[in-house]
Order: C-alpha cells, then sequence, then structure tokens
C-alpha cells in the first residue's frame, strides 16, 4: 500500500499565470516555452536541459526555476530539485508559493529529509485541514520520525472517514498501535486484518503482532505480504526487525538490505544493519548506514551514539568525540553516551573530564530505547533466589554465586540462537576474568522450544528441543548446552515457576553484571544489534576494579 502522493510536477501553465513578471529576453522566453512542451509531452531530461538554458539566460525566470525543480523531481533527482525549490521561493509572488511549498515539502518527503518535510507539511495541513493528502503525508513523516502521539493529533479528526479509506485506516491504526492504543487500533484495523487473502491484510496483521510482541505470528505475516506484494513501504524493514527479535541477524540484514534497494531512506534499515555490522565489527560498511539514519532522524539519541561507536571502531576519536559530546549537550541524561564519552576521554588521558563522565553514567540509569529495556536497573539491588544446579547436587545463591565477589549472571537456553553465538565472547570473559568475578550460566525457559516459538537459525542448524516437563530434563537441557558450547563456567537451573527468568526479566536470554555488594551495574540483552562486548568487559572491570583494596 503506498500512501497517496501529491503531484510532484506542477502544470508549467500554471505557474506562467502565477509567476507572471516582466518579460524575459526573447531567447529565454523561447527556450522555456520549448521546456514546457517538452515537460507535458513527458520529457523531463529534454525539458531540464532547456530550462537550465533559460536560466543562464534570465537567472530571475522563477517559473523556469520552479519547473526545472519539477522536472529534476520527476526524475527522482530529488536532491537537485530542492535547491531549485529554495530560490524560487525567494522571490515568489504571495500567490505561488503555495504551490512551491508544496513541492519542496514532497521533495524533502522523497529524500528521507522528513525533519525539513514535517514543518512543511504541517503548515500546509494548518492552511488547508480538508486536504487529506497533506494530512497523511504529515502523519508518516511524523510516525517515522517517532512521534506517533503528533500523528494522532492530526489524524483523530478525520478518523471516521477511515471506515471508507484504506489508506487512512492503515495509517492510523499504525499511530495507534505506536501510541500503545491497542483497542484503538484494532477497531480501525479490523477491516484488513479480516482480509488475509491480501498483501494489505497480511501487512496490518503482521503489524500488529509485532508491536504486541509476538514475532514469529509477525514474520509469518510479514512474510505472505511480502510474497503478495514486495513493493510495499517498509515491509521488509518489519520483516527484518522480527527476524533479529527470532534470533536471525543474518536474515535480518538480507531483509534491510532489500527494505535500502526499495528505499534507502527506510531509517530503521540503516540504524539497524548499521548497528548489526558495527557489532561485527565491520565499521567500514556500517559508518555510512548510521550517518544515513542520523541525517533521517536527528532526535534519535541511539542513531547518534551508534554513529559515534563505529567511529570509534575505525579509530576516528576526535569524530567520535565531537559526535559525543554533542550528543551529550543535547541529551544529558543519557547514559551509554556519557559511558562512551568517558572512554573517549580515557583513551586521551583527560582523567578528569573521564571521571566527570563515569560519575554521570552511573548517575543516569538506562533509557528506553534498547532491544530490551526491561528487567531490574543498573543500581538496584539484584533479586536474590535459590537455584539448583544443573549437575549434580547443590544449590546456588543468587545474585552471587561465590559471595563477597562479582558476578556475571549468563540467561539463556540452548535453543535461543543469540545466546548460542554469544557464547564465545562470554567464555573469553570467563578466562579473562573468572578467578575475579563469579560467572553462572542461569538455564531458563527454551526461547524456541518446538511446537512454539520457532528461529529460521534452528530451523537451518536442526536445533529442536521440546519444553522441560521435569527439572530432571530441564538440567539434562542444561548439561547439553554446556557441553555443546564448551562454556567454562558452571550452570544453574531456574525452577518450572521461572521464578529468576522473570525476577531477572531475562527471556529469551541476557546478561547481568552484579558488584560484590549485590547490586545491579550493568545489563544487556545478547540480541546481536543490542550486545556490546566492549561495555560488558568496561563493566566487569568496573566492579573489579571497586572491589579491589585500595592502598594500606
Amino acid at each position: 500500500m503506498r500512501l497517496p502522493a501529491l503531484p510532484v510536477l506542477v502544470l508549467a501553465t500554471v505557474l506562467a499565470m502565477l509567476l507572471a513578471g516582466p518579460a524575459p529576453a526573447q531567447d529565454a522566453r523561447s527556450l522555456y516555452r520549448q521546456g514546457v512542451d517538452r515537460q507535458q509531452q513527458g520529457d523531463l531530461a529534454g525539458a531540464a536541459e532547456l530550462y537550465r538554458q533559460s536560466l543562464k539566460l534570465d537567472a530571475a525566470d522563477i517559473a523556469a526555476r520552479s519547473n526545472l525543480g519539477a522536472a529534476l523531481a520527476g526524475l527522482g533527482r530529488y536532491d537537485e530539485a530542492i535547491p531549485e525549490y529554495q530560490q524560487a521561493l525567494k522571490a515568489a509572488p504571495e500567490q505561488a508559493r503555495p504551490y512551491l511549498q508544496r513541492n519542496l515539502a514532497l521533495a524533502y518527503y522523497k529524500s528521507g529529509r522528513l525533519q525539513d518535510a514535517a514543518p512543511l507539511l504541517l503548515a500546509l495541513h494548518e492552511a488547508q485541514p480538508s486536504n487529506r493528502d497533506a494530512t497523511l503525508l504529515a502523519a508518516d513523516c511524523l510516525l517515522q520520525l517517532g512521534e506517533p502521539a503528533q500523528a494522532l493529533g492530526l489524524l483523530e479528526p478525520i478518523a471516521g472517514d477511515a471506515a471508507n479509506d484504506k489508506a487512512l485506516a492503515y495509517i492510523l491504526g499504525i499511530a495507534y498501535l505506536k501510541s500503545g492504543k491497542t483497542a484503538d487500533a484494532q477497531r480501525v484495523l479490523d477491516p484488513i486484518l479480516k482480509d488475509t487473502a491480501s498483501a494489505e491484510g497480511n501487512y496490518a496483521l503482521g503489524m500488529a503482532m509485532f508491536t504486541s510482541g509476538d514475532y514469529p505470528s509477525a514474520m509469518k505475516a510479514l512474510a505472505r505480504a511480502i510474497q503478495l506484494n514486495p513493493a510495499l513501504p517498509h515491509i521488509y524493514s518489519y520483516y527484518g526487525q522480527a527476524l533479529i527479535f527470532t534470533g536471525d541477524p543474518d536474515a535480518a540484514l538480507s531483509a534491510f538490505a532489500s527494505q535500502l534497494a526499495a528505499d534507502r531512506n527506510d531509517y530503521d534499515a540503516n540504524y539497524q544493519s548499521g548497528v548489526i555490522l558495527s557489532r561485527r565489527r565491520r565499521y567500514a560498511e556500517a559508518e555510512p548506514l548510521l550517518r544515513h539514519a542520523v541525517l533521517l532522524r536527528p532526535n534519535s539519541n541511539w542513531a547518534h551514539l551508534a554513529l559515534a561507536e563505529a567511529w570509534i571502531g575505525k579509530n576516528q576519536w576526535a569524530g567520535a568525540r565531537k559526535e559525543l559530546e554533542t550528543t551529550v549537550a543535547r541529551w544529558p541524561d543519557f547514559g551509554p553516551a556519557h559511558a562512551r564519552l568517558a572512554a573517549v576521554y580515557a583513551r586521551a588521558g583527560l582523567r578528569t573530564e573521564e571521571a566527570r563522565e563515569q560519575a554521570l553514567a552511573a548517575r543516569y540509569t538506562p533509557q528506553a530505547g534498547g532491544i530490551t529495556g526491561t528487567g531490574p536497573k543498573p543500581g538496584a539491588p539484584a533479586p536474590r533466589l535459590q537455584l539448583s544446579r544443573s549437575a549434580g547436587s547443590g544449590v546456588v545463591n543468587l545474585p552471587s554465586p561465590e559471595p563477597g565477589k562479582p558476578a556475571v549472571l549468563v540467561f539463556g537456553s540452548y535453543t535461543c540462537p543469540n545466546f548460542r553465538k554469544a557464547a564465545p565472547v562470554l567464555n573469553g570473559f570467563s578466562r579473562k576474568f573468572g578467578g575475579q568475578a563469579g560467572f553462572l550460566l542461569v538455564y531458563i525457559r527454551e526461547a524456541h522450544a518446538t511446537g512454539e516459538w520457532q528461529s529460521t537459525v534452528n530451523e537451518r542448524e536442526h536445533v529442536q528441543l521440546s519444553p522441560a516437563s521435569s527439572m530432571e530434563q530441564k538440567q539434562e537441557y542444561a548439561t547439553m548446552c554446556t557441553r555443546k558450547l564448551e562454556l567454562g563456567f558452571p550452570s544453574a537451573v531456574d525452577g518450572l515457576d521461572n521464578a529468576a527468568e522473570q525476577a531477572y526479566a531475562a527471556w529469551p536470554s541476557r546478561v547481568y553484571v552484579i558488584s560484590a555488594d549485590g547490586q545491579v551495574r550493568y545489563s544487556s540483552g545478547l540480541i546481536e544489534e543490542e550486545f556490546d562486548r566492549a561495555a560488558l568487559e568496561s563493566a566487569i572491570r568496573s566492579v573489579i576494579s571497586a572491589r579491589a583494596p585500595g592502598p594500606r
């Protein structure tokens, strides 16, 4: 489903009347008229060249300049069209300005510069509240910029038309979903959701499931929608995100590449593929994607942070420092940026600045916005529980498997692809720091048990386990997992009541760093886009350092 688009080209005859001024030189006028003829015949490249020739003779001809912008926009050359519209607007008479502003807004929209398009479209909506197309485009801008509440403010006054307007119903339903108003979303989307034979119906169904957290079902519905109509807007982007949540970042990267081939201005495809590539230390590939993500959504603190981290990976410390300093100035309570800036200052030997940023990082708990934002936060006491060991008899106490030491608690199951992929890194840290911190695997409920959630990775790797029906079976799974992943640290088993999993909000997989006095100092999901080995190592070093005795 494509959002309705305003006409990209403004008819030259209309603008000629609106922009009439002193007659330009005869040669320029002749070239201009030839350009109009070519434009009306559909030869946009020829028309653009004639307009350029005309403007060389008469640079003040606003009609020629505006029509040049329209021809370039019609060719998809929006970055060239934008300055032509901007220059035409500087001298345009009042009655022509709405046309030019509309075309400039559309050029911004089509080129992905939504931050620039939104105010122009909002102004057009305010001037013409009955202009449905401008309203829908403005609302779509706001949704893509992460402002669903503002989008609803535009759409709810015309919500009564949604029953007979599929495009309005769809974008209104998505705005409700992204605002957390699932009942309203279901009411508006219900006619589309019932049409499960159509691409749009499967798309809407997939989006509803995605928003509710049912990612496997979302993945299947979105895959059906792609089969029926792969040109649906953002379809591969949401499909890729569902693949990430079901533990298949390789397939997600492929989906994001398909999205970017169709629309290089999809924010999530740029941001999420950039972060995955950065986590894989493919910084040269990640950087341009993250640069574009920042351009598309300049108000995303996470996009700015990811770009700075890519620069750190490329050893471009000056660029990373500037980006992080700008980020913490703009979002002073964004703890992760303070933590990364502290590392940059440490490398530069700026100890006072490093200490300040470390204090700020500790002060501000991680913001919502990561892939997994639940569970006990840094600074909170870690939940206390007693679990059975997976091998032999005996119990182990959480949060500290070795009393008096800091702890690194890893929660996961063998059917979680993200946990299996992170295991070598966790093993490495265990070998490196195991004498100073207690490492423990807490084996929890299967992430993708047979008959429940299934992962495309598990299907490819033939990983199949039924849900554990007894503690003995769960202990067998944990022992098998430890053996197959060659884990160098012990494991314990969560009860069938899933008490540890729930207390630590740990499903499907997670890692916590706990201080010697039982306080949470760091937490991260093991999903590839979120798992940051450098941040985890820094947290482990921090709790070990805090425990070390000072000079006597």
